[in-house]
């Protein structure tokens, strides 16, 4: 079976090219004082240029040229100028085999260049280790590798060795993060792993594949579902800390490889590469599906906040009538006051006579009424408590904390009383506390008279809804950092 390639024929030209641009061969090919001094030592025209050639190709790209080898006119052209030769001369160069060999030692004794042999292989191997561990680009592995060469002063081996040496690295790279994937995993969470592949309750799919799937359209009930398949991974109990150090590319690729395979397909492989694939991937869903639920979450909480909106809209049109009358009262009223300012008369006997006090008494408690805050209407979300106890996470037998806190650590000490409070705190017993100790007084400041908006005793809807907030407000910013 042929091995897999992991450079192409154009990456692996490239990487051997000769330079052709001016920029390139300024950078690249330009000779200094000692360089020419070197050249200058070979006889004839067809020597100094063959010899400059040999000289610029061994420091760019880092190989010898071969015989015959055509080279770009741009190039040819810039190194026949640099030695003050001809350009057509390179056709006598390297008439003799024995004279192209005494140059390449030449080459070697004044300059140190070394051919790429046995020794430097295993050396090589292991400098390219932290490379292939820091990218999953072949390419670039590849690119380090020459500039590598380069500075050691190692002339490049042909295109089939370098691709070799990439991939022997990309291999080894793999092998270490299994490594560190698997290490120090005790039995339970290995069989917690084992557990994955197995047909969840109620489903004709696994455990593994029904956590994955989607929550479904944007919702309360979508964050539950959500929440449940993330405490499906969280049960496992695998320290995030064993992707630390681990090239992301590198854990998103374990996990596309789980997600092409079938947990019978999984099964299939061996031992220790099924756990190297089912910890990568319950790392990497682990981060994904918090990001999701922080999405999530900042969704249901605007739809929320909308559909108040879209009720104080539909609340304007309705009032619609009851204001224009109120707006034509005030301006008969107003009209009466000021015609009676200007003739020096009774203010009061004009309010009488243009709409009586029994109608204007009225008419500011129907203003009373009719008057709404600027901005989002607080009290008229405040029937969406449920929704946002589960979208808050308070914990009860039958709710689910839908966005936790802070991975590995949970949520700050302080913080983690609030939502116990919510659960078990009566309705009756909300007066009795002050409404602003449920949030610490860190809300916004347009939060804190909530509770007491509509007299002078909390609403227990009111400052449970607050608090909530403020605890789901915690639990997404704490959720957020965690997976990032």
């Amino acid at each position: 079976m042929p091995r897999r390639r992991v450079l192409t024929g154009a990456q692996l030209a490239s990487l051997l090219a000769l330079p052709a641009s001016e920029p390139d061969l300024v950078r690249h090919w330009t000779l200094d004082r000692a360089d020419l001094v070197a050249v200058e030592r070979r006889r004839g025209d067809h020597n100094r240029l063959g010899f400059a050639l040999q000289l610029c190709a061994c420091r760019y790209p880092g190989r010898l040229l071969r015989p015959g080898e055509a080279i770009p006119k741009a190039a040819l052209r810039f190194v026949a100028e640099g030695v003050c030769a001809d350009a057509t001369a390179l056709a006598d160069y390297a008439r003799r085999p024995q004279t192209r060999r005494e140059q390449l030692g030449a080459l070697r004794d004044a300059f140190g260049f070394r051919m790429f042999g046995p020794g430097h292989r295993q050396e090589i191997a292991a400098w390219l280790l932290p490379v292939a561990l820091a990218t999953t680009d072949a390419a670039a592995i590849a690119a380090a590798l020459m500039d590598e060469l380069r500075r050691r002063r190692i002339l490049a081996p042909g295109p089939s060795v370098l691709e070799r040496l990439v991939a022997t690295a990309l291999l080894a790279a793999e092998r270490h993060v299994a490594a560190r994937l698997t290490r120090g995993l005790t039995a339970a969470q290995v069989a917690a792993l084992e557990g994955l592949l197995g047909q969840r309750r109620g489903n004709a799919v696994s455990t593994l594949a029904w956590a994955r799937q989607p929550p479904g359209a944007p919702g309360h009930r979508a964050l539950a579902r959500l929440v449940e398949g993330l405490e499906c991974f969280r049960a496992v109990g695998l320290n995030p800390a064993l992707a630390g150090g681990i090239h992301p590319a590198r854990l998103r690729g374990l996990a596309r490889e789980d997600g092409r395979l079938t947990a019978q397909h999984l099964r299939a492989l061996s031992p220790v590469r099924r756990r190297v694939v089912l910890v990568a991937t319950v790392l990497d869903t682990v981060v994904r599906l918090t990001d999701d639920g922080v999405a999530l979450f900042d969704r249901t909480v605007g739809r929320m906040f909308r559909r108040a909106e879209a009720r104080e809209e539909e609340g304007v049109l309705r009032d619609a009538r009851a204001v224009n009358d109120n707006v034509r009262l005030l301006a008969r009223l107003g009209a009466a006051l000021i015609a009676a300012r200007d003739s020096k008369g009774d203010l009061e006997a004009a309010v009488a006579d243009t709409v009586g006090w029994d109608r204007l008494a009225r008419g500011v408690a129907e203003a009373e009424r009719l008057v709404r805050p600027d901005g989002a209407n607080l009290p008229a979300l405040y029937g969406m408590l449920p929704a946002v106890r589960v979208c808050g996470g308070t914990p009860s037998s039958r709710r689910r904390e839908v966005l936790p806190g802070r991975e590995g650590r949970g949520a700050e000490p302080a913080a983690q009383p609030v939502p116990v409070a919510l659960g078990i705190l009566p309705d009756e017993a909300v007066s009795l506390i002050n409404p602003n100790a449920g949030t610490g007084g860190t809300g916004p400041r347009r939060w804190r008279n909530v509770p007491r908006a509509e007299g002078p005793r909390p609403v227990a809807a009111a400052w449970k809804f607050s608090s909530a907030r403020d605890q789901a407000g915690l639990s997404a910013e704490c959720s957020w950092s965690g997976a990032a």
